[in-house]
């Protein structure tokens, strides 16, 4: 029988409402933003992904940063709360190489309460970057607070973290309830369809523990994966028994499980499209393996496609992986996508909207030569 925790996951996956569960940890302070008016500071230096933001926004390469940098310390001498203008302060010292008081800055607005603030302080810390503390518990406590507050980065990442061990050795982590809600939270947040992916994944990644297990007591995902396979549930390990008899599949053959779509209507559209042929492409970058090297697609592993029930529809297997920079990419590698990215330019929008929001937590971001990897697939056994 499933666990408590295991319907719960899976109620999530299949698109039922939960209750909201996790609170800020006590003691969280409110950020203090000082006005809804949006000042010369918000004007000029506004992150446009900062979900707090008063203002449209500036892209990096648009702002002057002179000019943003005295008009963000002037709105924080005129009122030294204000825990949005020092998050923005903080963000274009850092673009002006002034590390030490972009550190500082980042770290009073963070403590001040402000989401996305905590969220960038922890990446500060996680990232190794100069002059930021190196504490992975201190990144637990802000990220928490930051997923408390909101932000879906930081939810993300502190569900990520966790499923790796790498919060194993902190005191006050979050607990299994308020995991939970992180991810329910998360689920709704979702923006589009591989926002959307990336949470199931982590849903699946719950659901595949063992009943009762804690996530800091599980081996890390990158881990398990490392040594051949993803753990895998019950209907997965079912079907690829099965499919690997029939395809004549080693006993370490790489396999993982995944769940595409958020409703049974959108799962079953996906794979109609899978198992028409239609759609046989799918695109990474090498960038978002470095965390997890075993992540990166093999030629010749295996996926096994679950359905919003938790039940394998299909298992795939990878025929081709190439790497090439992103302006390499042809409308001879887009064709065989679903129909409506197949063209080139709309296939370069949406991917250019994906890097850019997958790569932010890893201190990168898209460009038109960075390395993509295209992993070409087809359908090895049908249900």
């Amino acid at each position: 029988m499933m666990s408590m925790r295991r319907h719960l996951v899976a109620a999530l996956l299949a698109g039922a409402a939960l209750p909201v569960a996790g609170a800020a940890p006590a003691g969280a302070p409110a950020a203090s933003t000082a006005t809804a008016t949006p000042d010369e500071c918000d004007r000029l230096a506004a992150h446009p992904e900062d979900p707090m933001r008063t203002s449209p926004g500036v892209e990096r390469e648009k702002i002057d940063l002179p000019v943003a940098i005295a008009a963000c310390e002037r709105v924080v001498a005129a009122d030294p709360a204000n825990a949005r203008a020092r998050y923005q302060l903080a963000r274009i010292l850092f673009y002006a190489n002034q590390n030490g008081r972009a550190v500082e800055e980042m770290r009073r607005s963070a403590d001040g309460g402000y989401a996305q603030a905590q969220f960038v302080f922890g990446t500060f810390i996680t990232r190794n970057r100069p002059g930021a503390p190196t504490d992975p518990c201190l990144a637990e406590s802000y990220w928490r607070r930051s997923a408390a507050g909101g932000r879906q980065a930081a939810r993300v990442q502190y569900l990520r973290f966790t499923l790796q061990g790498r919060f194993a050795a902190c005191r006050d982590v979050a607990p299994e309830e308020e995991r939970l809600g992180m991810l329910e939270a998360a689920a709704s947040a979702a923006r589009d369809f591989y926002e959307t992916l990336l949470v199931e994944d982590l849903g699946a990644a719950y659901a595949a523990r063992a009943p009762g297990a804690q996530p800091a007591s599980v081996a890390p995902v990158a881990a398990v994966r490392a040594a051949g396979r993803s753990p895998l549930g019950d209907a997965a390990r079912t079907a690829w028994e099965r499919c690997a008899l029939q395809v004549g599949a080693g006993a370490g053959a790489p396999v993982r499980e995944r769940r595409i779509g958020v409703t049974p209507a959108s799962t079953n559209t996906m794979y109609a499209l899978i198992l028409s042929g239609e759609k046989t492409i799918t695109t990474t970058s090498p960038w978002l393996y470095e965390a997890d090297p075993a992540q990166r697609p093999v030629v010749g592993g295996y996926s096994v496609l679950l359905d919003a029930g938790g039940q394998a529809a299909a298992v795939i297997r990878t025929t081709e992986v190439k790497e090439l920079p992103f302006d390499q990419v042809t409308a001879d590698d887009s064709r065989f996508e679903g129909k409506p990215i197949r063209p080139l330019a709309a296939w370069r929008e949406l991917h250019v909207n994906f890097f850019n929001r997958e790569l932010k937590p890893l201190g990168r971001e898209w460009s038109a030569t960075m390395p993509v990897t295209l992993e070409r697939f087809e359908v090895a056994c049908r249900p």
